[in-house]
């Protein structure tokens, strides 16, 4: 409205700037503008307030709608499947009030499993709220049915209901939907995955290049192995650190195998006599040969151990190697079973214990696990090649010593937390209530058991002080706790 805008301007500069004069005004306005005028009395701040004041409540009285009489569209196709509960819908609009992406994702997990579709008043707002979080979209486009489908047309926002195929793309999307479609084929393809980045490989940015081998990380393989080989010979950097990154991964690769060399040469068992010369001692000797393979430091691997190492050069290099090479090489090079081979290590190079299990850990060696599982060392990579059971054991075993490392790498684990550990780890977040706050909480529930809410009145801060604080906390996660409780009960009733 024209009109309006001119009695903004003249608010934010002034009356004695040029006021609209009667023929801006509407028709139904015209009249009363001229009564104002007429009052002679009145100075003219008053005569520009009333007049905004007319115009302001002529403006809350609304628009005739735009008539469109020739406009038609085919309505939404029939529901095949019923809609959900009214006690589900009324647990929904809490966990939308409540606005947890945790939550409302649990919700349409369960409301897809069951075959039910959304509220269909509600369907607006979680299509909205998918348009924001891609975890959620495939969920809200099964739960919201026909009808969702039919919206989907008049809202740009939503068109991620057009799904296009993984093929179309990985040839015409942008760089984020074509990493994550390569990720998504990759892990259910790998073989596949590795043909369509190799068949677009000429084409892509360096930046690309290096971004797109990381998905390679996912199953990655011998079979990658000759293609990664030719790639050494990339001209960007960044390129080739991703390339070496995947190939020291590989055992039999030229990286490896390089370092096995070096290992081999510098590592050997030595027969010694012990009391008296009566019986013969086998110890394992450690000695970096003098025409060392410079190749070996344009791989990653570095010559000076730093400020911070408390070791010689020579034992970090010795370290790093030790760290690089499957731990089967060892069996091979020392020609002993691996019984031994830990036995040799514990016994004769304690402090290079720890790099053998980084090489157990980078190699996923599943059948030497059992030698970084006793380690007193927490390693946080270790704790993804487990099992879940071993990850609760695994977990618990350390919150106690590391409560803010073991706690900050369980929110990467991808199932619910055991009510064990769950309880060690809240009376961590109880003694810190600054640290982890309600905002913790709202990421953190998809982690926690509903079955631990009875037992969180137990829960106490040690320092008295951070009491109050760690109540407002545990309310707010006890009401958290009561949606996600409820949730499997509204489907199953």
């Amino acid at each position: 409205m024209k009109i309006w805008e001119d009695i903004v301007h003249t608010a934010m500069l002034g009356t004695d700037k040029p006021s609209p004069v009667n023929t801006d005004w509407p028709q139904e306005l015209a009249t009363i503008v001229d009564d104002i005028d007429a009052a002679g009395e009145q100075d003219k701040e008053s005569r520009f307030l009333q007049k905004a004041a007319i115009v302001y409540n002529y403006r809350q009285c609304g628009f005739t709608p735009l008539q469109k009489s020739e406009l038609s569209f085919a309505p939404a196709q029939a529901e095949t499947k019923s809609h959900c509960s009214a006690v589900a819908a009324q647990l929904l609009t809490a966990i939308l009030h409540e606005d947890n992406l945790s939550l409302l994702q649990l919700w349409l997990s369960h409301c897809d499993d069951s075959h039910q579709l959304l509220p269909s008043v509600m369907i607006p707002v979680v299509l909205d709220k998918a348009a924001k979080n891609e975890v959620i979209r495939q969920l809200a486009i099964n739960c919201s049915g026909n009808r969702g489908t039919w919206l989907s047309q008049y809202n740009p926002d939503w068109s991620y209901f057009n799904i296009a195929s993984d093929e179309e793309i990985w040839r015409t999307g942008i760089a984020d939907e074509r990493f994550r479609v390569l990720l998504k084929v990759r892990l259910q393809d790998a073989a596949k995955g590795l043909e369509w980045l190799q068949q677009t490989w000429p084409q892509e940015s360096a930046a690309n290049k290096s971004n797109l081998l990381k998905t390679l990380q996912n199953n990655l393989s011998a079979a990658d192995m000759p293609w990664l080989e030719s790639l050494l010979s990339e001209k960007s950097q960044k390129v080739k650190e991703q390339v070496e990154y995947l190939l020291k991964q590989l055992p039999g690769s030229s990286i490896v195998q390089l370092y096995e060399e070096v290992l081999g040469q510098s590592v050997s068992l030595k027969q010694e006599k012990a009391l008296l010369g009566l019986v013969n001692k086998t110890k394992l000797q450690f000695q970096l040969p003098a025409d060392l393979n410079p190749q070996i430091f344009n791989t990653g691997i570095e010559k000076m151990a730093g400020p911070n190492v408390k070791t010689s050069d020579e034992d970090y290099i010795m370290f790093q190697l030790i760290s690089s090479v499957p731990p089967s090489f060892w069996e091979r090079h020392l020609q002993a079973s691996r019984e031994q081979v830990i036995e040799y290590f514990e016994k004769y190079a304690a402090d290079k214990v720890q790099a053998l299990c980084n090489a157990v850990v980078l190699f996923k060696s599943k059948e030497w696990q059992p030698l970084v599982l006793k380690q007193k060392l927490f390693n946080p990579n270790l704790l993804y090649q487990l099992s879940p059971q071993q990850q609760d054991e695994y977990l618990m075993r350390f919150v106690k010593e590391e409560p803010k490392s073991v706690v900050q790498e369980a929110l990467n684990i991808d199932h619910e937390w055991s009510p064990a550990f769950t309880l060690e780890a809240l009376r961590f977040l109880a003694d810190n209530p600054y640290q982890y706050g309600q905002f913790v909480f709202r990421s953190l529930i998809q982690f926690l058991p509903a079955s631990i809410n009875n037992q969180l009145d137990s829960i106490k801060a040690k320092d008295p002080y951070l009491q109050s604080l760690w109540e407002k906390n545990r309310n707010y996660l006890q009401k958290l706790l009561n949606l996600k409780q409820q949730i499997p009960q509204v489907f199953n009733t």
